[in-house]
């Protein structure tokens, strides 16, 4: 840009933030949710959400979906109809525990 207008220039500018999930070793959420899907790790990603927020508050917080992160958030991103499926029978485990 410089070599056609030395004047050019770029800026940043912070209009919103989020804070970030921080991992705890306490997790109700997590917790629950590895129970519900018999998952056995919880593994970490570089994306915002408003889970941050929720820990903020004081509360327990997880992030989850239908999908793998390997094809999350990039060309060609989808999920498959299995995929679905298998989130839509975790909320339904879900639905159930919560009105136990």
């Amino acid at each position: 840009m410089r070599a056609i207008c030395p004047e050019a220039d770029i800026v940043t500018e912070t209009i919103g933030e989020v804070e970030g999930l921080v991992p705890a070793d306490a997790n109700e959420a997590r917790d629950i949710l590895m129970e519900l899907t018999g998952a056995r790790t919880a593994g970490l990603v570089a994306f915002g959400t408003e889970a941050g927020l929720f820990q903020t508050l004081g509360m327990s917080a997880v992030v989850c979906g239908p999908g793998s992160i390997e094809q999350a958030h990039k060309p060609d991103e989808f999920v498959s109809i299995d995929q679905l499926q298998q989130c839509l029978d975790m909320l339904d485990r879900l639905g159930r525990r919560l009105a136990a």
